[in-house]
């Protein structure tokens, strides 16, 4: 189901090493949307991006605009890795 234009989006990403949760060095969330517009975030810069435990990030997006929103997070040093994943707004009708 769609999220409707207005709403925050949750997004969150788990980082391990060897199956055991591990904090990268650096976390940023990279998020781009419907007009194109990319924006970054990183964990201890910009407040968005908060920590729930070791590994663990979570940031809300604000769905402004209807369409597909596309997000990556990515983790760099002592627990390296990157994933993408995507969300689609609806626009409002009123």
């Amino acid at each position: 189901m769609p999220y409707i234009a207005g709403e925050l989006v949750r997004v969150s990403a788990a980082f391990e090493t060897g199956g055991a949760a591990t904090d990268p060095t650096t976390v940023i969330l990279r998020y781009k949307n419907p007009t194109g517009t990319i924006t970054a975030w990183t964990f201890g810069v910009d407040s968005q991006v908060v920590k729930d435990s070791v590994g663990n990030f979570r940031a809300d997006i604000n769905a402004n605009a209807g369409g597909t929103w596309y997000f990556r997070w990515e983790g760099t040093g002592a627990s390296q890795g990157a994933g993408q994943d995507s969300f689609v707004v609806t626009a409002s009708n009123i």
